[in-house]
């Protein structure tokens, strides 16, 4: 008997293509504003405060992108304008608020880079490595936000704790946000923010054993 066109892997690709794109898109939308610095404000020191709000969105919007992107992992299927929009709005709140730490936290070390590199640039290399373990520490701390209710102080733990128990996992998606910022530092362009549903699906995908052991360790031990 024929298979129906859904178990064909032309129609796969297409689904996957498809979700992509318009999931991608939302977080284009969402992250309009910084679009809209991006073209039309200079990225000086003298701006930072205007790129500071301007990235506000970011991370609820990244947020909803990893867990569209951790549902079609699981499901091999999605429904990309309910279920972005969704996770969007239910995680908006929590988002947002562990948002603001991280971000205000490395928008202090990109102007410690700016100062240390005019008045002692042997530091500037420290703050570049605290700007990582931020970022090292959101890899783990985003994706949780999105299966788990954990308290922000315990996020930041678990999250901290989780890139040396897993290394391998954490070396792998580091590598993969590296590429990406290589990318942008060869071609600036905002063509970056199209990359990004690819890149959340590459990180989720890489993941899943880690939450599931995040998940069992949760549910042995009330961290929340």
């Amino acid at each position: 008997m024929a298979n129906s066109i859904i178990d064909r892997p032309i129609y796969n690709v297409i689904t996957y293509i498809y979700a992509f794109l318009v999931t991608n898109f939302y977080f284009f939308i969402a992250n309009s504003l910084f679009v809209f610095a991006f073209y039309f404000v200079e990225f000086t020191i003298e701006n930072i405060l205007l790129f500071y709000v301007a990235i506000l969105p970011f991370g609820p919007s990244i947020t909803a992108l990893l867990a569209t992107m951790d549902k079609l992992v699981k499901d091999k299927v999605i429904q990309p304008t309910k279920d972005y929009w969704h996770f969007y709005g239910t995680n908006f709140k929590v988002t947002m608020k562990y948002w603001l730490i991280q971000w205000s936290v490395i928008t202090i070390l990109i102007i410690d880079i700016h100062y240390g590199n005019l008045y002692f640039s042997l530091l500037s290399p420290i703050f570049l490595v605290f700007i990582l373990v931020n970022v090292a520490i959101m890899l783990y701390a985003l994706p949780l936000m999105t299966r788990f209710e954990v308290k922000i102080k315990n996020l930041f733990l678990v999250s901290f704790y989780a890139n040396f128990r897993f290394f391998k996992t954490t070396l792998l998606n580091m590598t993969t946000i590296v590429a990406l910022g290589i990318i942008y530092y060869a071609v600036p362009s905002i063509f970056i923010l199209f990359l990004m549903s690819i890149t959340c699906f590459f990180i989720m995908f890489n993941i899943q054993r880690p939450l599931k052991q995040m998940e069992i360790d949760l549910s042995t031990e009330s961290i929340s």
